[in-house]
């Protein structure tokens, strides 16, 4: 077993030790925000044929040549064409065609004149601007082109890409499945959100926290609920975790005291210790651990230790399961506005606000940094990595910011 080793070294660890989900086909409608498992390859054009990007007439070019307002082009309008139809002849020298936006070009036809450059009388249209052959017309494959590879393993669905696949006519998509992540809270102290507080006891917050992270970070949630400080009662928990999810997270349990049981439990049910504390602040107290090819991980019971330890260590993991091809938050280099005094010989994660000052990226300590504080998360949209020995830091210093959220 290691102890007390690097973030990065733990991160690596488990990064090797686990592999995306398997796949499954679902409908369009219920792809979004879905891991696309396969590359998507265009088999047709989009726009599939030429088309009118306006309201207009179809014609040929050559028969504008040096149309004005004093000398107006005169043709003959031969039919009507609207979207989602093709004309019933072509256009030839001396006529027209009214067209409408979307609608596919007609033959003979080569450009296309807006209505507000024209006006039309008993069947005959004139045309006061001279257009060249090829104006105002969308050509077939414009946008997409066939063969074309649009999307590949690893992209998250979101609007734009739905919108793609609906072009492609791509009824259903290959995507990996979400990984089950059961997340379990252990102390004697906790109750549930829905139980009036009693004195000595908290409510039940890392459940909840926790779980939102899972959703936002590609995973599905399976709460455990919350559990005593007995190593049996805990067991059994994990067992029917590691039964149910393929990662098993906990909070609280996982520090040096009498009743922190979470490693002993995880032994209990079989699985193998492979760390324990990471040299980081908050959230060093974790123990990670595999039981087959699954993974165990125990973070803090502080609330603010819980969530970071899970977005540097955890997040990633689930994000590598769930079949991302990035699953690193950004990294910005950002200025210091308030100074921070505490050193420590270990990595420290300071919660900031991010915001855009004359165009940089200004970093705001967001309140109290106590690994029990929960309020300062609310201001929260990066965490500053702060190198072991290097603090204290001065206002106007430069540090590397994680970005979590959006840039005020």
């Amino acid at each position: 077993m290691l102890e007390m080793i690097p973030l990065e070294t733990a991160l690596d660890l488990l990064l090797k030790k686990s592999n995306c989900c398997s796949t499954e086909a679902v409908e369009l409608s219920a792809a979004y925000r879905r891991v696309l498992a396969e590359e998507i390859v265009a088999a047709t054009n989009q726009p599939p044929f030429n088309r009118s990007p306006l309201d207009g007439y179809a014609l040929q070019g050559a028969d504008l040549a040096g149309a004005s307002h004093e000398s107006p082009a005169r043709l003959r309008v031969t039919e009507t064409l609207q979207a989602g139809y093709v004309a019933k002849g072509k256009v030839e020298a001396g006529t027209a065609i009214r067209i409408m936006t979307g609608a596919p070009v007609p033959d003979g036809a080569d450009t296309i004149i807006r209505f507000e450059d024209t006006r039309e009388e008993n069947g005959w249209v004139e045309v006061y601007v001279e257009l060249a052959p090829g104006s105002n017309i969308a050509n077939a494959g414009e946008d997409i082109r066939q063969g074309e590879l649009l999307l590949k393993p690893g992209s998250l669905l979101e609007s734009p890409q739905i919108g793609v696949l609906a072009a492609l006519g791509v009824p259903n998509v290959p995507v990996y499945k979400r990984p089950r992540v059961a997340i379990l809270s252990t102390g004697d102290e906790l109750i549930e959100i829905d139980q009036e507080l009693r004195p000595g006891k908290i409510r039940n917050s890392n459940l909840y926290t926790l779980a939102a992270s899972v959703r936002e970070s590609g995973g599905e949630p399976i709460l455990l609920g919350t559990c005593p400080d007995v190593l049996q009662i805990t067991a059994e928990k994990i067992s029917a975790g590691l039964n149910r999810a393929d990662l098993v997270v906990t909070t609280g349990g996982a520090s040096v005291g009498d009743y922190d049981l979470v490693q002993k439990a995880m032994k209990q049910v079989g699985a193998g210790i492979l760390f324990w504390k990471i040299a980081m602040k908050p959230g060093t107290p974790v123990v990670a651990a595999e039981a087959g090819e699954k993974l165990l991980l125990g973070l803090s019971g502080n609330p603010a230790a819980a969530l970071i330890s899970f977005e540097v260590l955890v997040r990633p993991l689930i994000k590598k399961m769930a079949g991302f091809a990035e699953y690193l938050r950004p990294r910005v280099t950002v200025k210091l506005m308030d100074g921070f005094r505490k050193k420590s010989s270990q990595k420290r994660f300071l919660r900031a606000t991010v915001k855009l000052v004359n165009g940089e990226p200004c970093a705001y300590l967001a309140g109290a940094q106590n690994p029990g504080v929960l309020k300062s998360l609310l201001y929260t949209n990066a965490l500053l990595e702060v190198p072991g020995n290097r603090a204290p830091l001065m206002a106007g210093e430069m540090i590397e910011a994680i970005i979590t959220g959006h840039l005020c």
